[in-house]
């Protein structure tokens, strides 16, 4: 899962309550606060770190397919759709292009002379390919929906940094790293101008209840988003670390607060934006859920987050990041919501006619709910895409329910005064009228 340094909630009628009095709540979009479609950083920036890359640890053998697709049996879901036709934006770290992972052109925020098709971090280049990538004869790695588009917005970098910057702990919107919301509201617009169907966003910005910060632009985005251009979006529940600390669960003793929105400690957005996105958070090969991802109220699924298979900078699957002592599995809820874009593919390929709202009714109500139906780690439960391609399941809601705040009415101007410039003309018109009459019955007074 990406972090964006301190910077940075079935549908929620399945899957959530509404807060009650005096807790937190998402901020009311104001759709008024639509950022522009602008790529480019929000300041000038430099490489500082030398890009890094996937490994793969010692003696690994991947011509099995990976736990994570035989669990979510993947290639029982291929029998279905494989995402052809579909357009998934991956807002991350940018993506290396490969056979295997033929990602297009979308958008640099990170240097303004990118296009997008830069990954010095490795990330996007995981993601995507966790998505759509392709498959080989020689290994068992195939993405989710193998035939999607996959268009890359390189959004953020911890390997950049903007130019001259340092940390201010007393400012959440400032960040070591190349990439803010301000950059990731603008690629949300931009993304979904291109065209996309999905958006995939696995990273996080974690803050604290009491330091709220302005994020009227990235709701107003994610409503562009979803509910004029009708994207399905995705996001990451976030990893613990430095800036996302877990939450503390629901208190039993409070029947009318089951999702614990009273016990939220750390804002994690966009991830808090549920039902607008879908958020996602992680399991392991046990099914149990991830100890690193960030509970929440806002919790709509889960979906594999661990020991992760994915495809490299050269198309071959690898399995590991350098660490500061040595390979380290490859880990997050990034990877998790990755699988999870995957499958909104599928379905917007299968089921054309859906909305958004729609889309995610049907991942959320065929998952395979956790003991209570939903709780805060797993949501709804773990994806089931067969299930979410086959079953019968009721189209629900077009819309999912949102507060966003009303635009007055416009204040009604007048148009332009035309009338004296008429007059004038027609004014003008009759004294030349009168006038020529005039000299006409003079001329003729003359005569006689």
């Amino acid at each position: 899962m990406r972090r964006i340094a301190a910077l940075l909630a079935a549908c929620v009628l399945l899957v959530g309550t509404a807060p009650p009095a005096g807790a937190v709540e998402p901020p009311t979009i104001d759709p008024a606060a639509v950022p522009p479609d602008e790529t480019g950083p929000d300041q000038p920036t430099e490489q500082r770190r030398v890009c890094s890359a996937p490994i793969t640890f010692p003696n690994s053998n991947f011509t099995d397919k990976p736990w994570a697709n035989d669990y979510l049996r993947i290639a029982d879901a291929q029998k279905f759709a494989t995402g052809a036709g579909i357009t998934v934006a991956v807002i991350d770290t940018g993506v290396n292009g490969s056979p295997r992972v033929p990602a297009e052109p979308g958008g640099d925020f990170v240097d303004k002379a990118g296009n997008g098709m830069s990954d010095c971090d490795s990330h996007g280049t995981l993601t995507a390919s966790i998505i759509a990538g392709r498959p080989a004869p020689t290994d068992g790695f195939v993405g989710v929906a193998p035939d999607a588009r996959i268009l890359s917005l390189r959004q953020t970098s911890d390997n950049f940094q903007p130019v001259g910057s340092r940390n201010d702990p007393n400012d959440p919107n400032s960040t070591q790293t190349a990439g803010s919301l301000r950059s990731l509201s603008r690629s949300i617009v931009h993304a979904a101008n291109l065209g996309a169907q999905v958006i995939n966003i696995s990273e996080a910005a974690c803050y604290k209840v009491t330091r709220p910060i302005n994020e009227s632009g990235l709701g107003a985005a994610i409503n562009y988003a979803v509910n004029i251009k009708g994207v399905v979006i995705v996001v990451a529940a976030g990893n613990t670390g430095q800036d996302c600390t877990q939450n503390p669960p629901p208190e039993a003793d409070q029947p009318n607060d089951p999702r614990g929105w009273k016990q939220v400690q750390t804002i994690v957005s966009p991830a808090w934006y549920s039902p607008l996105v879908l958020t996602v958070g992680g399991i392991g090969e046990t099914g149990q859920p991830s100890s690193f991802s960030v509970s929440g109220p806002w919790l709509d699924a889960a979906a594999p987050a661990e020991n992760i298979i994915a495809l490299g900078y050269d198309g071959n699957p690898v399995n590991a990041l350098a660490g500061t002592d040595g390979p380290i599995p490859i880990a997050g809820t990034s990877f998790a919501a990755a699988y999870v874009s995957g499958l909104a593919a599928l379905l917007r390929q299968r089921f054309p006619e859906l909305t958004p709202a729609q889309i995610m009714n049907r991942i959320t109500a065929t998952a395979r709910h956790p003991g209570g139906g939903v709780d805060n780690y797993v949501g709804a439960g773990v994806i089931d895409p067969v299930a979410a391609l086959t079953w019968d399941v009721p189209s629900g809601p077009s819309a999912v329910p949102y507060r966003v705040k009303q635009l007055p009415p416009p204040v009604y101007i007048a148009p332009p005064d035309r009338r004296p410039i008429t007059i004038v003309v027609l004014t003008g018109t009759a004294v030349a009228l009168i006038l020529g009459i005039g000299a006409l019955a003079r001329r003729a007074l003359r005569r006689r």
